[in-house]
């Protein structure tokens, strides 16, 4: 059982704001779907989301793991520190307001004559939306707007796009046109990012975008930087355009590709994405497609433990369960983040116990469901059920609600 969300370290305000969501409920839902949008559960098929948002909301994968799929389960949970405490989120709104401050700085730099006899393009498809955006901002006509290989040699080319986080996509799209003179214009960049790409392209005459996005590297000077450093070179190679990493953007729109590094291969392969499919357009389109293709079969299907109303015996607070086979899997997830979930299989006899006391609420209807179900006498099955009870009790998985009538204006022994 490994803890994905806990409440009571994450505090409930902040799965709220990151999903969007009204209450805890529907946020716990939307964050299991941002987990589920993964192609990548094709290397951990078989596996459970359990969830529960009462008293304190917890969400939890229940699995049998392999030492890689650990290693891919510590990478999910960092993605979900990210969503939860530093993703930044662009709407439609916030990325027209960006745009127009795009457009300011582009006729600052260059003029209205310049914008005016220059030509533009997109790098698909994140692109095509700023660049249609920038069009208004900048009275752009229709002749002025072309595509990456149908650009005139004799005219400078505006190469838009919503963001750039290490430039790849940019070396690529460079590859394609036959332009001389390119200016690039990513909604959001790193400054170092647009200075490194001037200083090493020469076909660009500028790097203008319109926020900027923080680096989230080793600072030099700081305990591990050269080492970091060391391998960030090692992984990107001579040519990279810059070393550093940012957490990058969430658009309303889309997300940029999440790359995680795979020591096996040596090369990076694609990584977590946990932006949830409310937020954007290709999460969401994402997350319907993997649900709809009768041939993807490893999404985890999602449990969400559900306390019965006014129970006189329920699982304790920090108790995850569900059903696996005929049996039942329950785990007590610890208070420490650093600690192993204490799991415990329940067969037979007392995964029903379990099952019923989970939906019955109590001892005396549970008794009953088993009396019909069984040729047993009550004082037997009773004894029997009791002895459970206080075993499942003192393991930590169960709690029993205090009924004991006290008088008006009296305390609790």
């Amino acid at each position: 059982m490994v803890p994905l969300y806990d409440g009571t370290r994450v505090p409930p305000e902040r799965l709220l704001s990151s999903t969007a969501q009204p209450d805890v409920p529907s946020a716990l839902e939307e964050l299991a779907a941002a987990i589920r949008a993964n192609p990548l559960w094709s290397r951990l098929p078989g596996l459970v989301l359990i969830g529960r948002c009462d008293p304190s909301p917890l969400l939890a994968v229940a699995g049998t793991f392999t030492d890689e799929q650990q290693t891919l389960m510590v990478e999910l949970r960092e993605h979900l520190d990210v969503l939860l405490y530093e993703r930044q989120f662009v709407d439609y709104a916030q990325a027209e307001t960006v745009c127009g401050r795009l457009a300011e700085r582009l006729v600052a730099a260059f003029g209205a004559e310049l914008l005016g006899s220059a030509q533009f393009a997109a790098i698909p498809r994140g692109g095509l939306i700023v660049l249609g955006m920038l069009a208004y901002h900048l009275e752009l006509r229709p002749d002025q707007l072309t595509t990456l290989d149908a650009a005139d040699t004799e005219r400078t080319l505006f190469l838009i796009d919503d963001c750039s986080l290490s430039g790849t996509r940019l070396r690529e799209s460079l590859s394609r046109t036959p332009a001389d003179s390119v200016v690039f214009c990513p909604l959001y960049a790193p400054e170092a990012l647009c200075a490194g790409i001037v200083s090493r392209e020469p076909r660009i005459l500028a790097c203008l975008s319109g926020a900027t996005l923080e680096d989230t590297s080793p600072a030099p000077g700081e305990a591990g930087h050269d080492a970091w450093r060391r391998q960030r070179l090692g992984r990107l190679g001579d040519n990279c355009y810059w070393p550093g990493q940012t957490l990058g953007v969430a658009f309303a729109w889309c997300t940029p590709q999440t790359r995680r590094w795979d020591e096996v291969k040596g090369c990076f392969m694609e990584g977590w994405d946990v932006v949830p499919p409310s937020r954007s357009l290709k999460r969401r389109l994402l997350l319907r497609r993997l649900e709809n293709d009768g041939a993807v079969d490893y999404l985890p299907r999602l449990i969400l433990n559900m306390p019965v109303s006014e129970a006189d015996i329920r699982a304790e607070d920090r108790v995850l369960w569900c059903c696996q086979g005929d049996g039942v899997l329950v785990a007590v997830i610890p208070p420490e983040a650093d600690e192993a979930a204490s799991v415990y299989g329940l067969a037979g006899i007392s995964a029903e116990f379990w099952q019923l006391l989970m939906t019955q609420g109590s001892m005396e209807n549970t008794l009953a469901v088993l009396l019909g179900r069984y040729q047993v006498s009550r004082q037997r099955l009773e004894a029997d059920l009791n002895a459970l009870l206080e075993q499942m009790r003192m393991a930590g998985l169960l709690v029993e609600r205090d009924t004991t009538a006290h008088p008006a204006g009296g305390s609790k022994p």
